[in-house]
């Protein structure tokens, strides 16, 4: 998992999973929950990081709460695991370029982990590592 620096109140990867198993599962109200409680855990210095993570991660929540059909994750096939490697690529190098702003690494993060636990959670190959994907 991408390390968000948020000190003491750091935001589990067991609350992220619980969260993205949520989505991947439908059950929007207890995603919801979830997203609030890792709001109250995610306090750290980088508020900026924070805002723009947890952006993501709400919009994850609303594009499949909507699913309208034009938006990037209804769109998604999670078959198609080497699109997914491609769309992790993507926003995990977003998520590291220095010339973004803070919030914006943060968003493109929230986006490179669901991709993440997408892969691992749906792919045969159980054990994908960042440096495979």
């Amino acid at each position: 998992m991408i390390d968000l620096n948020m000190n003491k109140g750091a935001m589990t990867s067991q609350l992220l999973g619980d969260f993205f198993r949520a989505i991947l599962s439908k059950r929007f109200n207890e995603a919801e929950k979830i997203l609030y409680e890792i709001e109250g855990e995610a306090k750290g210095e980088n508020d900026e990081f924070r805002r723009g993570f947890i952006q993501g991660l709400k919009g994850i929540l609303y594009m499949q709460r909507s699913n309208e059909q034009h938006t990037f994750l209804s769109t998604l096939d999670l078959n198609n695991i080497d699109l997914l490697r491609e769309h992790y690529r993507e926003f995990l190098e977003n998520s590291r370029k220095k010339l973004r702003s803070d919030y914006d690494r943060g968003y493109f993060s929230a986006l490179a982990e669901h991709i993440r636990f997408c892969l691992k959670t749906l792919s045969p190959k159980k054990n994908i590592q960042e440096e495979s994907v």
